[in-house]
């Protein structure tokens, strides 16, 4: 696994997450709903910036410049439908997206399948990060402007979890988006990795 120091405190929090939700019973999930919730949120906000830092290490080959334009006569091919990835890769989206994981209203069973799943999708991101990574290195390409959001995880949801987390995330966070963090490590931490 590329970058092994960050990803096997990564894996050993997502694993630390399925554990919780496999040893639930999914109709009395709403007693931990709250804490595997948090883990979720943070996990996601860690496996996004990872992915972010390895996408910043690839060398994409040029695009190709010259290439023929396509003429009227031609026949036009067949138009696949786009599919939706099983990973979200940026966080700034359009506000007509929503999330995919439960936000607490469902019942309990629903939340528990709704994060069981999210959790086994991040378990595959994490098994072949190089993938997901060379798929952002091609969208930031094409794209400009930011793709994080500049707290990874909102302070009352920090508070529910260790320490070394918040560290984890603020180190991920700098490598992630080392313009934003350029004058802060002279002026000491950002107010959200307290």
């Amino acid at each position: 696994m590329p970058r092994p120091e960050l990803w096997t405190r990564i894996f050993a929090l997502l694993g630390a997450l399925r554990t919780l939700l496999r040893e639930a019973v999914p109709e009395l999930f709403g007693n931990i709903a709250g804490d595997a919730r948090a883990q979720l949120v943070a996990v996601t906000s860690l496996v996004r910036r990872y992915i972010h830092v390895l996408a910043a290490d690839l060398a994409l080959p040029p695009l190709p410049v010259g290439a023929p334009a396509k003429t009227s006569n031609e026949t036009p091919t067949k138009l696949q439908s786009r599919r939706e990835a099983p990973f979200r890769l940026t966080e700034l989206i359009s506000p007509s997206k929503g999330a995919s994981a439960s936000d607490g209203s469902d019942t309990p069973f629903i939340q528990w399948a709704m994060m069981l799943e999210a959790a086994r999708r991040l378990n595959a991101v994490l098994a072949d990060p190089n993938k997901h990574a060379l798929r952002l290195a091609r969208l930031l390409r094409k794209r400009k402007g930011e793709t994080l959001k500049e707290a990874p995880v909102p302070g009352h949801i920090l508070r529910r979890l260790p320490p070394w987390t918040d560290a984890l995330l603020c180190r991920l966070d700098e490598e992630a988006r080392p313009e934003a963090w350029a004058g802060i490590n002279a002026q000491g931490p950002p107010p959200f990795c307290a």
